[in-house]
């Protein structure tokens, strides 16, 4: 009885933890290679490389973590933009919040989030969202911050729903490095471990490799349970372990 209690405690333990990463391009944490910037566009001292993201969520929130390849405290510069995809109808596959010459095109529909952000002058962030006919941004995001070193990171948190998603649902979505510039694409990509562009002008697409694209990454949404819910499986957990413990003490 005592084996069978544990292992069906140990199984809704299982069921409620977060789900373990793996691969790149279907669950965090999402690799690209490093130094897959061409030779004849500036990298701020390896800002712009970017190494890796990481994804997560809590019941009502997202967390995007971009890791870089080089101090923006000592360079101060770059722009570091996401794309997201989360199959609404009001999407495009062309442009973005920044008019940048930036595209994406996934399984389930073009763009339909854009998330811009900025290291230097202490960096800030903005979100963009698409109506059907036109961008609009709605502000700076939830949470913001840089913390740099060897190599840096830009941590992004926003509410699910400001982005359009809720449990379970899987989106689309790239990231990208890039200057100043309003014209000025996408000088490395997050699901592109090559080379993503030889100038800075030049247009730059985010789809999937399966259809011929240069790479694009996908997320599902875990369905986490509240805080209470954590709380009642502790108190149960604890609750076995003295019902083991006083029969020990019988037996």
């Amino acid at each position: 009885m005592k084996k069978i209690l544990l292992s069906t405690l140990i199984a809704a333990f299982v069921a409620f933890a977060p789900t373990a990463f793996a691969a790149q391009g279907t669950s965090s944490p999402y690799s690209d290679a490093a130094g897959d910037i061409d030779p004849g566009i500036a990298n701020g001292g390896g800002t712009l490389d970017i190494l890796g993201m990481e994804v997560a969520n809590t019941a009502s929130d997202i967390t995007f973590t971009l890791t870089l390849n080089g101090d923006i405290a000592s360079t101060d510069w770059g722009q570091f933009m996401i794309g997201i995809s989360t199959g609404s109808t009001l999407n495009t596959t062309n442009g973005n919040g920044w008019a940048r010459p930036i595209e994406l095109n996934s399984p389930i529909g073009g763009m339909d989030y854009w998330i811009g952000s900025w290291v230097n002058a202490g960096g800030g962030s903005q979100v963009w969202s698409y109506d059907g006919a036109s961008w609009s941004n709605s502000g700076a995001l939830d949470s913001f911050s840089l913390l740099a070193g060897a190599t840096s990171t830009i941590t992004y948190r926003a509410t699910l729903s400001s982005l359009g998603l809720a449990a379970n649902d899987t989106f689309y979505f790239d990231a990208y490095s890039s200057g100043g510039g309003g014209s000025d694409s996408a000088v490395d990509s997050l699901a592109n471990p090559n080379v993503s562009i030889t100038s800075w002008g030049e247009s730059y697409t985010s789809s999937t490799t399966g259809s011929g694209g240069l790479g694009l990454n996908s997320y599902q949404v875990q369905a986490v349970p509240e805080p209470s819910t954590y709380a009642l499986l502790a108190l149960s957990a604890m609750g076995l372990a003295s019902y083991v413990f006083r029969r020990r003490l019988r037996v």
